[in-house]
C-alpha cells in the first residue's frame, strides 16, 4: 500500500530532477562563449541520462507500492501529488494523466465535487495540450469529455470551498469554447456553453463568493474573445444558430462598449468594430481602415527583452488585430492586386512584431500563438522561399532540439548527396522531373538544394508533437509513442496545405519507411510509388546516422561512433536501407572521415550555430531553391 513517505519522496525527487534539467536548458540559452556552451551541453547529456534512470526507478517504485485497486487513502495521496505537480506547472502528461485516471473512479464513488472538478480539469487540460497540435480527434474527444465533466459540477458550485478549484470551472468553459472551433460534433454546442458560462457568472451564489475574483474575470474576457473569433466560421451555422450567435455576441459588444469600446487600439474597440461588421452596420473597407490605423499608429510596440506580462498582452493585441484584418480580407471579393495593396499596409508591421518573437519570450504561452499566426498569415505570403523561411521561423525553430537535429540531417544528407552526384548520378533520375543524366548534370546545384531542404523540413511534423515527449526525462508510454509515430503524417498534412512544402511531402511522410517498403511507418504509405524514392532513402539514412550517433540530446542513445553505426547500416542494407547508398558511403574513405568528424566533434559546431539562430544572434542560411 502506498504511504505518504513514499509519495513525498516521489514528488521531491521527480521535481528536483525536472528542475535540474530545466536549469541546464535555461543556461544553454544564456551562455555566449562557444567553449563554455559546449561544456555545458556535454554536462547536460550526462545529467539527462542520470535523471532518466532515476525517474524510471521512482515511477516503478511508486506503482509497485500501490494497491491493485486504489484505496481512498491512496487516492488522496495521488491527488495531492497530481494537483501539486499541476500547480507547480509541471505538465508531465504521463504523471498527471496516469495518476488522475487511476484515482477518478474512487472520487466518483465518494461524489466530492471539489475533487472531481480538479481531476477533470487536470485530465482535460493535459489531454487537450497533448493532442490539440497534432490534430488527433480521438484524443481531443477524450479531452472535451473530461472538460464537460468539470463544468457539469457547476450546479454544486457552493459546495466547492477552494477558490482556485472554482476558477477551474470557468477555465474549462474557456477551453471548451476555444477547442470546439476545431473539434466539434454539434455546431451549436459552443453557443450553448457561452450562454451558460455568463448565466453561471451572474448566478447569485457565484457572485456572493467570487464577484471580486480577477482570475475569473480574466477568463470571461478571454471567453468573449474566443467566442468572437468563431465569427470566421459563421457560415457553417444554420440561420437560427447564426441569429443566436449574433445575439450573444451583442451582449459581448455591449460589455465592451461600456468599457473601452470607443478607444482605438484597445481589445474592446476591436470587439465593437468586428461586431458591427458582422451585423453589416459598417462596410469591410471601413473596418479594415480602423484596424490598419490601430496596427500602424496606435498599438504600442512590445519590449522583448522584458518578460513583463504587459509586453505579452501587447503582442497578443497585435496578433488579434492582425488576424481580424486577415479575416475581413478573406471575406472580401478582391483581385490579387487589391488584396496585396491592403496587405502591404499592415503586414510589414505585424510581421515585424509577431514573426520575431524571441524563443525565450513566454515560451510555452507563445507556442500555440506562433502556430496560429503561421496558419493565418502564410496564405497571405508570396514566394516559395518566403513561405519556407516563415515556417522555419514560426514553427521549426521553436522546437530547439528538433531544429538542431534537422540541421544535422540536412548536412549529412547533403554530404552523401554530393557523392551520389559524383559516383552514381543515375540514382537520381526521376527526382524533381529529371529524366536524363544530362538533366542531372545541369541541375546539380538545384538537386543539392532540394536535398538540403528535405533534411531541414523532414521532421516538420515533430514541431506539432507535445513538448513533454521531447524532454527525455523518462521513457515514453504507449500513448506518447503512438503520438510521436504520427509526426510524419502530421508533417505530410502540413505540407499538403503549404505550396512551399508540397515538393517535400513524400520525404516528410516516408522518411521512417524502410527501403523495401515492408516495415517502418506509416503502414499505409507506399514509398515505392514516389518519384522522390531515392531522396526518401537518403534522408532515412541521414536521419539514422544523426540519431544513432547523438549522445548529447537523446537520453536513450548508446554511445556509438560513426563506424559502428555504418556497420548497422550495412547489416540492414537491402531491407531497411537503400543498399546502393550504403555502398557509396562504405566505399568513400573521404566521406566516411567527414561523417565521422561531423557526427563526433563537428556536432558541437552545428549545435552552437543552430542555437544562435534560435536566439536571433545569427541569420539562418537556407539553400537557394
Amino acid at each position: 500500500m502506498l504511504e505518504r513517505k513514499l509519495a513525498e519522496k516521489f514528488r521531491r525527487l521527480y521535481t528536483e530532477n525536472s528542475l535540474k534539467l530545466k536549469n541546464y536548458e535555461d543556461q544553454l540559452f544564456l551562455i555566449d562563449d562557444p567553449f563554455d556552451w559546449i561544456q555545458l551541453l556535454s554536462e547536460r547529456s550526462y545529467v539527462m541520462r542520470e535523471v532518466y534512470a532515476e525517474n524510471e526507478e521512482l515511477m516503478a517504485e511508486l506503482w509497485e507500492n500501490c494497491s491493485e485497486e486504489i484505496t481512498p487513502e491512496e487516492a488522496e495521496l495521488l491527488y495531492d501529488l497530481a494537483i501539486g505537480f499541476f500547480f507547480d506547472d509541471h505538465h508531465d502528461f504521463v504523471v498527471l494523466t496516469e495518476f488522475c485516471e487511476r484515482i477518478l473512479p474512487v472520487f466518483k464513488e465518494m461524489d466530492e465535487p471539489e475533487f472531481l472538478v480538479a481531476i477533470y480539469h487536470v485530465l482535460g487540460s493535459e489531454y487537450a495540450q497533448f493532442y490539440r497540435s497534432v490534430g488527433d480527434k480521438k484524443g481531443m474527444s477524450i479531452a472535451l469529455d473530461y472538460l464537460r465533466g468539470s463544468i457539469a459540477q457547476a450546479e454544486r458550485y457552493s459546495q466547492i470551498s477552494a477558490p482556485e478549484v472554482r476558477e477551474f470551472i470557468f477555465r474549462d468553459y474557456l477551453q471548451l469554447i476555444t477547442y470546439l472551433s476545431g473539434f466539434y460534433t454539434e455546431k451549436d454546442e459552443s453557443i450553448r456553453l457561452y450562454d451558460k458560462v455568463w448565466a453561471l457568472w451572474n448566478n447569485e451564489n457565484v457572485q456572493q463568493r467570487d464577484s471580486d475574483n480577477e482570475q475569473i474575470k480574466g477568463f470571461l474576457s478571454i471567453i468573449d474573445d474566443a467566442f468572437m473569433a468563431k465569427s470566421q466560421n459563421i457560415d457553417v451555422l444554420s440561420e437560427t444558430d447564426r441569429e443566436k450567435y449574433l445575439s450573444l455576441l451583442g451582449e459581448s459588444y455591449r460589455r465592451a462598449k461600456e468599457k473601452d469600446g470607443e478607444k482605438e487600439g484597445t481589445p474592446d474597440f476591436r470587439t465593437c468594430i468586428t461586431y458591427k461588421w458582422l451585423r453589416g452596420d459598417i462596410k469591410s473597407e471601413e473596418v479594415l481602415e480602423k484596424l490598419i490605423k490601430s496596427i500602424n499608429e496606435i498599438l504600442p510596440k512590445p519590449t522583448f527583452s522584458n518578460d513583463d506580462p504587459i509586453n505579452f498582452e501587447i503582442v497578443m493585441r497585435h496578433f488579434k488585430y492582425a488576424c481580424t484584418a486577415i479575416m475581413v480580407l478573406e471575406k472580401m471579393e478582391l483581385d490579387d492586386n487589391e488584396r496585396s495593396s491592403y496587405l502591404d499596409r499592415f503586414m510589414p508591421t505585424s510581421m515585424e512584431i509577431l514573426s520575431k518573437v524571441p524563443y525565450r519570450f513566454f515560451t510555452g504561452d507563445m507556442q500555440p500563438v506562433c502556430e496560429q499566426w503561421y496558419h493565418a498569415a502564410e496564405p497571405m505570403l508570396s514566394g516559395e522561399l518566403n513561405k519556407v523561411q516563415f515556417i522555419m521561423q514560426m514553427i521549426v525553430r521553436r522546437q530547439p532540439f528538433t531544429y538542431i537535429h534537422s540541421q544535422m540531417v540536412a548536412k549529412i544528407a547533403t554530404m552523401i548527396g554530393q557523392i551520389i552526384l559524383e559516383k552514381e548520378p543515375e540514382l537520381l533520375i526521376g527526382v524533381r522531373g529529371m529524366e536524363t543524366l544530362e538533366d542531372i548534370q545541369k541541375s546539380k546545384a538545384y538537386i543539392l538544394s532540394f536535398i538540403t531542404m528535405s533534411g531541414l523540413v523532414h521532421d516538420i511534423g515533430k514541431c506539432y508533437i507535445p513538448d513533454t515527449i521531447n524532454r527525455q526525462n523518462r521513457s515514453l508510454n504507449t500513448k506518447e509513442y503512438a503520438t510521436i509515430r504520427k509526426h510524419s503524417e502530421v508533417g505530410y498534412r502540413e505540407a499538403q496545405n503549404n505550396a512551399a512544402l508540397r515538393p517535400y511531402a513524400d520525404i516528410i511522410i516516408g522518411h521512417h519507411k524502410h527501403y523495401d517498403g515492408l516495415h517502418g511507418y506509416p503502414l499505409g504509405y507506399d514509398n515505392s510509388e514516389s518519384k522522390e524514392k531515392v531522396i526518401i532513402d537518403l534522408i532515412s539514412i541521414a536521419d539514422s546516422i544523426e540519431a544513432g550517433t547523438d549522445t548529447l540530446t537523446r537520453s536513450y542513445t548508446k554511445n556509438k561512433d560513426f563506424e559502428k553505426l555504418l556497420s548497422e547500416l550495412k547489416a540492414e542494407a537491402g531491407t531497411r536501407y537503400n543498399p546502393k547508398i550504403v555502398k557509396l558511403i562504405e566505399d568513400s574513405k573521404e566521406l566516411r572521415e567527414e561523417l565521422g568528424n561531423l557526427t563526433g566533434q563537428g556536432r558541437y559546431d552545428i549545435y552552437y550555430r543552430a542555437m544562435q539562430e534560435i536566439l536571433g544572434n545569427a541569420e539562418e542560411e537556407l539553400p537557394n531553391i
